[in-house]
Formats: C-alpha cells, sequence, structure tokens
C-alpha cells in the first residue's frame, strides 16, 4: 500500500484562501490520523512528550506531547498518543511537565548592525578604569583572536584616560581602538602595531600622540588627527567576518528560543541602482550574510527579508512579491522610514520643537507615491512612524492606496507607532493593520512621557491595549540590536520583552501597577504578538506560528510555566530547547 505523507507544502498558505486552507489542513490532520491507525504515517525524528503545550492553534490550544518527522509536525495530542508514533532511531525527549511555545519570531531586526556591535565595547556611560577593564573584557571573550575591537564613546568628565598596560592585559591578542566622547581615541599596543606607530613617529598635522613624559613612549592616547588617521586604516568588516559574528548572534538568538526574525534588509544589486539624497538604506542588512548562511547548511533562523521601499520597482523585476522565497529566506514587505517624532504640536516639555521627517525621506509626496504604487504593484508594506502626524501620514495613505488600488488581502504594517491620536488607533484597527511594537521603549521612555506630550497626548502614547480593542494585530519587536548611534541596546530576550509588555514596568518594578497599567497585554496575547501575528504579518501563518500538524516544527521548551509565574519571574525564565524545523539548534546542558 502506497505511503501516506503528512507534509504542507511552503506554498499553499500563499495560493488558497483561508477558508481553503482550513479545509485542507483538516484533510491532513484526517489523512495523517487514518495513516497513524493503519501504521502508514511512519515512525517520528523526534517526540516531545510528558509536558504542557502552548500551541497558539485555536482549534487545539494544548496538548501533552508533539511529534515530527522531518521538518514538519506530524501529530499534536497526548502523550499515549504521539508515543505510538516512536520508532528504533525516534529521539524521545521527556519533558518532565515542562512548558513548550511555538519558536517565537522576532520581526523586527537590524542583523547586519548587531553582526558589527558583536566587534564594538559599548562605553556611554563609563568614565573609569574599572569599568572600562570590565565592558573591555567582555568583548575580548566573545571577539576571536586577532579581530580589531572598537567602539566608545567613553565620558571624558574627570579627565579619564584609559592605562595602557592595563588595556594590553586584558587584550594581548586583539587590536583595540576606542573612542571617547570628544573623539579622541585610545590605541591598545597590538593596534599600534598594526599601524606602524612607535615613539619614533612625528606628531601629524593637527594632531598628537599621546607619550609618557620621560621616556617619550606613546601612551595609547590619540588626539586630533592622530586618531582619525589611525581609524581610516582599519580594515572594513568583510562578509567572512561579518559571518564570524552572525554565527555567534544566531547561538544567542536560538538560545533565547528565536527560531525566525523579519529583517530590515536589502539587496546589494538593487541598492547599487539608485541615486539617493542621504544614507537611506542606512541599518538596511545586507541579504547576502543570510544567502551565505543558508548556503552553507549554517543558518538556523528563518529570514523574513523587508526590502526599502525606494526599491519597490526592481523588487517587482525579481518578482519579489508576498510569498517568494524559499523556507528559510522570504520575501514580501517593503519598509520605509519615516519620521523622528514628528508631531502635530510641539513637545510639551519643548516649546517650539515637534520632531520633523527622517533624514531618510526628500519630500512628504514622493514617499506617498511611493505607498500608493508599491501598494499598485501588489507588495505589502511596513512604515516606520512615531509622532501622531506621522502617523496620521501613514495612515492616509494606506487608506489612499486600498481606495486607488482596490480591495485585496494586505498585510499592512504600522512600525512603532509611539504617539498616536484616539482617532487613528481607532482607524489602525478598523483597517486591520499590524502594529510593531517595542515593549523596551517604554521601558526607558515612561519617566518622561507625561512630561514631553502633556495630559491631552499622552493617552495615545504606547496605547497596545487600546489597538487590540480596535482589531489592530500586535508584533511585539526587539528592533535589535538598538539605535545607530550605539547609544542604547535593544533587548532582544522575548521573556524580557514579554515581561515589559504585561506590566509595562522597567527592570526596577516601576512604577507601582504600570504605567498606564490599563494598556498591559495579557501573557496569552503577549505569547501571540511573538509567534502566530508575525507570521501572519509575513504571510507565513500557514506555515508557522503555532504548534499544529502540517506545519514546520519551530518550537521552544521552556525553565518554567510561564502561565504559573508571577510576571517578575519571567526575567529568570530560559530556553531549555529550542528546535528549528525538527533540528535541535540549542538544548541547555
Amino acid at each position: 500500500m502506497q505511503k501516506t505523507t503528512v507534509t504542507l507544502p511552503d506554498c499553499i498558505s500563499f495560493v488558497f484562501s483561508a477558508r481553503a486552507r482550513r479545509l485542507l489542513a483538516g484533510f491532513l490532520v484526517a489523512a495523517g490520523a487514518a495513516g497513524a491507525a493503519q501504521g502508514q504515517v511512519g515512525a517520528a525524528d523526534l517526540v516531545l512528550h510528558n509536558g504542557k503545550i502552548w500551541t497558539v492553534d485555536e482549534a487545539n490550544p494544548q496538548a501533552e506531547a508533539v511529534a515530527v518527522r522531518g521538518e514538519r509536525i506530524i501529530a499534536v495530542g497526548t502523550s499515549r498518543e504521539i508515543l505510538a508514533l516512536k520508532g528504533p532511531s525516534t529521539r524521545v525527549v521527556d519533558l518532565e511537565g515542562r512548558r513548550v511555545l511555538p519558536g517565537f519570531n522576532d520581526a523586527h531586526t537590524h542583523f547586519e548592525n548587531a553582526t558589527e556591535w558583536f566587534y564594538r565595547v559599548n562605553l556611554h556611560d563609563v568614565n573609569d578604569q574599572a569599568e572600562f577593564d570590565r565592558r573591555l573584557a567582555e568583548a575580548v571573550a566573545r571577539v576571536p583572536e586577532g579581530f580589531w575591537i572598537t567602539g566608545g564613546d567613553w565620558a571624558t568628565a574627570g579627565g579619564f584616560e584609559p592605562e595602557l598596560e592595563a588595556i594590553d592585559r586584558i587584550a594581548p591578542r586583539h587590536p583595540v581602538l576606542l573612542r571617547n566622547s570628544d573623539r579622541e581615541f585610545f590605541a591598545n599596543s597590538m593596534a599600534l602595531r598594526h599601524v606602524r606607530l612607535d615613539k619614533r613617529a612625528p606628531d601629524p598635522r593637527g594632531g598628537r600622540y599621546g607619550r609618557d613624559p620621560t621616556s617619550g613612549d606613546l601612551s595609547g592616547m590619540l588626539y586630533g588627527t592622530a586618531g582619525d588617521n589611525v581609524q581610516a586604516m582599519l580594515p572594513p568588516i568583510s562578509l567572512e567576518q561579518k559571518l564570524v559574528s552572525a554565527r555567534n548572534l544566531m547561538r544567542q538568538l536560538n538560545g533565547v528560543g528565536i527560531t525566525s526574525v523579519s529583517d530590515i534588509s536589502r539587496i546589494d544589486a538593487m541598492s547599487q541602482r539608485q541615486t539617493y539624497h542621504t544614507h537611506v538604506e542606512r541599518s538596511f542588512s545586507d541579504i547576502g550574510i543570510f544567502q551565505a548562511l543558508r548556503d552553507r547548511g549554517e543558518l538556523t533562523v528563518r529570514v523574513f527579508a523587508m526590502l526599502p521601499l525606494t526599491v519597490w520597482r526592481e523588487a517587482r523585476e525579481e518578482k519579489l512579491f508576498p510569498g517568494s522565497g524559499d523556507a528559510m529566506i522570504r520575501f514580501g514587505t517593503l519598509k520605509a522610514l519615516a519620521d523622528a517624532s514628528l508631531m502635530h504640536e510641539p513637545f510639551a516639555n519643548r516649546p517650539g520643537y515637534a520632531g520633523g521627517w527622517s533624514f531618510r525621506v526628500r519630500d512628504e509626496a514622493e514617499l506617498r507615491r511611493d505607498i500608493l504604487d508599491a501598494d499598485g504593484a501588489g507588495f505589502d508594506l511596513g512604515v516606520h512612524v512615531l509622532g501622531d502626524r506621522a502617523v496620521q501620514f501613514l495612515t492616509d495613505a494606506y487608506a489612499d492606496a486600498i481606495a486607488a488600488n482596490g480591495p485585496r488581502d494586505r498585510r499592512l504594517r504600522v512600525i512603532h507607532a509611539w504617539y498616536a491620536t484616539p482617532e487613528d488607533l481607532a482607524r489602525i484597527g478598523a483597517m486591520g493593520m499590524i502594529v510593531d511594537v517595542t515593549p523596551s521603549h517604554l521601558s526607558h521612555e515612561w519617566k518622561q512621557l507625561d512630561a514631553s506630550l502633556g495630559p491631552s497626548r499622552v493617552a495615545g502614547a504606547h496605547a497596545w491595549r487600546t489597538l487590540i480593542d480596535h482589531g489592530a494585530v500586535l508584533n511585539i519587536v526587539s528592533d535589535m540590536p538598538g539605535g545607530f548611534v550605539k547609544g542604547n541596546m535593544s533587548p532582544f530576550n522575548p521573556f524580557e520583552n514579554i515581561y515589559y509588555a504585561v506590566t509595562r514596568q522597567d527592570m526596577d518594578g516601576l512604577p507601582e501597577g504600570g504605567w498606564r497599567g490599563d494598556q498591559r497585554l495579557t501573557l496569552a496575547e503577549a505569547v501571540r504578538a511573538y509567534t502566530l501575528n508575525p507570521a501572519y504579518s509575513a504571510r507565513e501563518d500557514g506555515l508557522k506560528g503555532s504548534i499544529t500538524v502540517g506545519k514546520l516544527a519551530d518550537m521552544v521548551v521552556v525553565s518554567q510555566d510561564i502561565f504559573s509565574i508571577e510576571p517578575r519571574e519571567l526575567l529568570n525564565v530560559e530556553a531549555i530547547m529550542t528546535v528549528m524545523g525538527g533540528v535541535i539548534v540549542h538544548e541547555r546542558k
């Protein structure tokens, strides 16, 4: 008798209607059950049993066990049912009552920026030798020997300058070049050797080398053009070097249960065809990093690449429409960055200042045209907006595109939406938009919000509950690695970000009850916002985002049952095991 195959092809979720997908899924489940009863499904490759499985599947919300064959989930049910599918080569994992969730999906990352930050030391809040040494030692521990370590900008208050001998003891096998807040540099001995500098070197025009007043030996400090000249000698970070840090970064992502990201990406061949007025594609990752890892069999996170809106014509030529790509790298959404907190009225504590458009926007009319035309070409869109005026501009632009191009299935994203009017919050929900929210932003901003917005506007700030109640789909995202100027780092641990979402408090548990605590998410909503909602946003909800028969086997086993602990304890939860496509990519020993 012919073997029954229970798989869900990658293209199905993009070809069939929602009703057809439900019917097909039901057929596949029935076929799988029948096959199992007749012994035709075949043995599972991996079985997880004796657990508490939160599936994020409304048709089957909780289970005890799950079976995987190849990349796909073939059964979800009781431990007894699933253990019947084990064979002589099946790996069987006794969960011992632990909670299992779908693999986390961080729907907003800047992966290439993070690969470059891997080689940097963040010193923005440092002005003493002890902390300077500690931060540098952390970098030395993670960066392979021989690679440059850079970073900054340590504070110059009090006249602190690093000690060369101390730095050489910490980093004897790494060249180090670090900058302070006055744009002066420090180089360790290996760095000075690399650029062929010693005490015989004359001071350059417009600068000087720090020297020991007695011996004349270089102290490592580089002032004025002396530092600029050395910085100009550093090698550019090559693709191979980025792959070194990318592997480390993927281990970290898998280590906290992340199996997918939506990355702000670019295709270099398309970029080279543009003539931009400013660095429009700053912070867009080179897709070549992911492709190289995939081609070498090393990519352990699935990537949904959000390309620049400005290349929509080139993306159309290459047919990178929603649903294109493969199981590891997909396309379909185009992204733009619109504003720097553009408000209708000035901030309450900064009279005369109402934010502005991003340096990436040549003019408002051009951005509106690109949104209209890219939507007309069939792309999904996502636009970074912070201020209330920018949010209104975007909702208007989306509404105009819908009116001009006609009804169709769309996945329109509003990215961040920090401050919005009640009217636009309602419009976003009524239009079924997706909102990428970053709870960590609120955690370090809440103390200033009342003063900066004033009582009449503060209700629209980070209004997550209002958005959900109006019908919006929320994604919890990290915006990893943080601000481009590197003054702050964005946490990408889902449990930390879920803590911020369900408490609206900072790491110190403040404010009591949460800032505007009525806008908190429930834990179930937060998990969905990290799993199924991001999959829906990328039109991949037929492939992943829940623990469902036929979907990709992307899952995470966690150290504590997050549904039975206090919110504060979320900060201590760890990923015990992470599975991507049936392969264990992280396992805590």
